[in-house]
């Protein structure tokens, strides 16, 4: 049985909230049905509520019609959200569209992170996937470096700490809410040591990832 407060339902809530924010503020240079949208998004929180609440063992909460919409749902507003041409934005205006894509990419996984199993471990409630270390340079006036990290899907940029960090190395990378440092904006968290290549497009298993990947995602939600 999912507890109603498993961490992957604690985290949907944080992106559906995520999402309503942006779309009330808007200001990307692209038209939206604001309207639309937001009843697109209450529909998603009922259906999420309903779920949370349901009790259901993992398996079946994520075969259900509940799980099942909350994904299609969206897909659907990746298509009303998102440019679908290239456009020129500013540093806020990227900051949106990063928050966006994450909190969509929250819900549209949500049935896969369930079927994780009933255990309620702050990691099942962001993706973590193996990806290979593209580029790293360092982030001019900090100790940081920028780095490209792909999993042969998708590229993101991971801005980290990790000193000795080489571009061919596979690590596990866990998508969280974006954060900006110095201007560079960090989709993800570096959360391993170096992995073998056959996790690169891979959920990494837990027992392979840091521990301060919880700690991170619990305080995620605290700030809600």
């Amino acid at each position: 049985m999912v507890d109603s407060n498993d961490y992957r339902y604690l985290m949907a809530e944080y992106a559906l909230t995520t999402l309503s924010r942006r779309v009330k503020q808007w200001g990307l240079p692209w038209p939206l049905n604001k309207s639309r949208v937001l009843g697109s998004l209450e529909a998603a929180g009922k259906n999420l509520k309903r779920l949370r609440y349901s009790f259901l063992p993992a398996d079946m909460a994520a075969e259900s019609e509940e799980a099942r919409k909350i994904s299609a749902t969206a897909r659907e507003l990746a298509g009303l959200l998102l440019p679908q041409v290239p456009v020129r934005l500013d540093g806020r205006q990227k900051m949106a569209v990063a928050e966006i894509r994450w909190a969509l990419s929250v819900l549209i996984g949500l049935p896969v992170r369930l079927r994780l199993g009933d255990s309620n471990y702050p990691e099942y409630a962001v993706d973590v996937f193996g990806a290979e270390v593209t580029r790293v340079e360092p982030l001019q006036g900090t100790q940081l470096k920028t780095t490209r990290a792909s999993t042969g899907n998708i590229a993101l940029t991971v801005v980290t700490n990790i000193r000795e960090i080489r571009v061919g190395e596979i690590r596990a990378i866990a998508l969280l809410p974006p954060v900006e440092f110095h201007g560079v904006i960090s989709e993800a968290m570096y959360s391993s040591d170096p992995l073998d290549p056959k996790y690169v497009g891979r959920r990494v298993p837990r027992s392979l990832l840091h521990g301060d990947l919880a700690g991170t995602v619990i305080r995620i939600l605290g700030k809600r």
